[in-house]
């Protein structure tokens, strides 16, 4: 009778610790639209702390459109208000265009250095009960 108690016992822990996974939220998946692919390089590596990479020339002025296609409602931080995020010193504006959609304008900055310097922001998605962010790397480099 020990015997059978010590198996299920057994039995009863292996399979309680085996049933408690851990929930992982779904990365946000990105696409690029609207760019000069010659003047900037856009990245999307979801492995990696900065899932977003894009970079531009320090001379470089225009658009890269990015659209999540996972998450139907995101969210810029810090500013979840205006829906934007400024960088005069790496010369970005970061803009919500709708729900899943953001963009990133590009302004010609003198560059004082021959470093690249760059901006973070995080981008939040919601969707249902599901939530996740995005690291977004902008930066302005030699080439």
């Amino acid at each position: 009778m020990k015997k059978l108690l010590l198996i299920t016992t057994v039995l009863f822990t292996v399979i309680s610790f085996t049933s408690c996974k851990e929930y992982d939220p779904v990365p946000m998946i990105w696409e690029f639209y609207n760019y000069d692919c010659e003047a900037v390089s856009a990245v999307y590596a979801p492995d990696y702390v900065n899932q977003v990479a894009i970079a531009a020339s320090p001379e470089y002025n225009g658009d890269i459109t990015l659209k999540c296609t996972n998450y139907l409602q995101l969210s810029i931080i810090p500013d979840y208000v205006t829906g934007t995020s400024d960088n005069v010193e790496v010369g970005y504006t970061l803009s919500k265009i709708d729900d899943t959609t953001i963009k990133v304008t590009f302004k010609p900055i003198e560059k004082v250095t021959d470093e690249s310097i760059y901006g973070y922001v995080i981008v939040e998605g919601i969707n249902g009960k599901d939530a996740n962010s995005t690291n977004i790397s902008i930066g302005r480099v030699k080439k």
